[in-house]
């Protein structure tokens, strides 16, 4: 199989880049406005732990969401992460008219034609960013960056209506003669990055710090560990990672070249295949090394597995994780993961939140989970604002909402949240009624 990934730039590793709230709206399941919250609550249970505290903020490390199927969990995630690939890879402005490929809620004759909408928070170094825009297919209908320093007032830098651009001067100077170079489906941002103001290359450099990952597969992410494991430091902290989680491997290598037009399937078009090729992608494959014992159970060799042909899912998924997770604890950036629970026993998982939310990460990563997983609904793991639920109502529409919203009295910070979540005190759970089923006889 092949991976093809990116070089991400890394000049602002040192710098706290932590999301502070997303807010999605007329997407997929969801139709209304939707917000996910990542600063704490005046809770001070496991706050010194929990809680990054960085310039008047307090942050939290993690946030995990539940819900039944197909109630709109890997929405919310998809949301996130359909934001950043457009912020990254929209529309070049030698491209002529293309659709935007948004999904907007499709249940409600008025939603359908109505813009997609997403805005997140953030801050990076001392600087609170507020970053949004509403987009269909047929282009950007409202576009929109406010900033606000430590000490000062939010600034509008830029806002948009369909081609009315409009900047503020006194936040940023020069932007006026690139608004009639701006087409109707690129966004302003785009456009200003790429004649290198400082300010948007800022944003956009945290969106690609801004990374995904799936449970369910490991393809979109297994080249980044790949190319991690072609340095020799990389490599060792990789491997120490996986023993550390109690998987028996000896070594660890990757075997990386350039991608050729001969590694793409032969029904692919020309043209995708010329696109595909731009910048010099690379393949690569990793291999696993485990000890070979003779009768005394002494060590007599080392055999070399090919990770995806002859190991098992679990480890398959734990090792293609290891790059994604260490660069985002030692960068300090932020991970989403869908199905966080796929393919791992319980007590990695446990131990992966953990390790987000204690000592070990001192830059500021944040974890970004959906879950099944009930075992990590626990007071011990998680805080009352870290845990979120979705549920989805009789017209298709997924409601977000966090367990704090919760009277306080009820659901105590000590409360165990998992007995009362399966008991459908907090709503997000599936309403079964199997053997109500009646089979044919």
């Amino acid at each position: 199989m092949i991976h093809i990934w990116l070089d991400y730039a890394e000049h602002l590793h040192k710098l706290r880049e932590m999301i502070l709230s997303f807010t999605v709206e007329n997407y997929r399941s969801i139709r209304e406005r939707q917000s996910l919250i990542f600063e704490a609550s005046a809770d001070s249970h496991l706050e010194d732990s929990h809680v990054i505290k960085q310039d008047g903020h307090k942050v939290l490390k993690s946030a995990a969401v539940y819900g039944a199927n197909a109630s709109g969990k890997s929405n919310v995630i998809n949301a996130m992460i359909w934001m950043r690939r457009f912020v990254l890879e929209s529309m070049s402005a030698k491209v002529e008219n293309p659709s935007i490929q948004v999904e907007p809620f499709r249940l409600h004759t008025e939603s359908r034609n109505d813009p997609s909408v997403f805005e997140i928070e953030f801050l990076l170094a001392d600087i609170r960013y507020r970053y949004g825009f509403a987009v269909n297919q047929s282009g950007i209908e409202e576009e929109w960056l406010y900033r606000k320093a430590r000490k000062g007032a939010t600034a509008k830098v830029f806002t948009r209506e369909k081609q009315d651009i409009q900047v503020n001067k006194r936040q940023e100077k020069g932007l006026e003669p690139f608004i009639p170079r701006t087409r109707p489906n690129v966004l302003f941002l785009k456009v200003c990055a790429e004649f290198n103001f400082g300010f948007a290359e800022w944003v956009m450099e945290w969106f690609r710090h801004f990374r995904y990952v799936s449970g369910l597969d490991e393809t979109n992410f297994i080249g980044f560990t790949a190319e991690r494991l072609g340095e020799d430091v990389h490599r060792e902290r990789i491997l120490e990672f996986i023993r550390k989680a109690d998987f028996n491997l000896c070594g660890i290598r990757s075997n990386i070249e350039p991608l050729t037009e001969k590694d793409l399937p032969e029904n692919m078009p020309s043209e995708l295949k010329k696109k595909v090729l731009e910048g010099e992608p690379l393949k690569g494959d990793i291999l696993t090394s485990h000890n070979i014992y003779d009768p005394e159970g002494e060590i007599a060799g080392q055999e070399e597995f090919d990770l995806e042909e002859d190991e098992s899912q679990g480890t398959r998924k734990f090792v293609a994780l290891a790059g994604p997770i260490l660069h985002t604890i030692e960068e300090g950036s932020i991970l989403p993961v869908d199905e966080f629970e796929a393919r791992l026993h319980p007590n990695l998982t446990k131990a992966i939140l953990q390790w987000f939310n204690g000592p070990q990460n001192k830059n500021g990563a944040q974890l970004i989970i959906a879950s099944h997983d009930t075992g990590l609904m626990d007071p011990d793991l998680l805080r009352r604002d870290q845990i979120w639920f979705c549920e989805k109502d009789r017209l298709g529409n997924t409601s977000l909402y966090c367990l704090d919203e919760f009277d306080k009295q009820d659901v105590r910070a000590t409360t165990k949240f998992n007995r009362q979540y399966l008991q459908g005190i907090f709503g997000a759970v599936p309403q079964v009624a199997l053997d109500e089923y009646q089979t044919s006889a």
